[in-house]
């Protein structure tokens, strides 16, 4: 998301991220990789239950395109990070647009952990929606 920030601020988009970290936690993630939207915390996961986001299983890790997708990052040489002190990895997250009312409009829930929509799908929504 950080490397398409300019792509949404064109379109006339804020873009918040709600993250299951304890505020300690995501206060020493933030200093160190600063975000160029907002990013706030939700350790008792009540964001993530009120979009109806799931949990998932350890089973969901063997599917071959997270597989596939986790060993393309290792490859360009990224990391797959540790879990911090009480993160719970199998919780899902989404994508989710809502108008200027608060009204979702778009909605994208994860199906697996690297499961997320298209950069374009998340612009055309808001273009359909009429922010440009």
């Amino acid at each position: 998301m950080a490397a398409n920030i300019d792509r949404f601020r064109a379109a006339n988009v804020s873009v918040l991220a709600v993250s299951q970290a304890k505020p300690a936690v995501l206060a020493m993630f933030l200093r160190h990789s600063p975000q160029p939207f907002s990013v706030v915390c939700d350790p008792e996961r009540i964001a993530y239950r009120a979009f109806g986001l799931e949990r998932t299983s350890w089973l969901s890790f063997l599917n071959p395109v997270t597989l596939w997708q986790y060993l393309t990052l290792v490859v360009r040489g990224g990391k797959v990070r540790v879990p911090y002190k009480g993160e719970d990895v199998l919780q899902l997250g989404g994508d989710f647009i809502l108008d200027r009312t608060g009204k979702v409009v778009f909605e994208y829930r994860s199906r697996t952990a690297t499961d997320r929509p298209t950069i374009a799908a998340l612009l055309a929504a808001t273009a359909a929606i009429g922010y440009r």
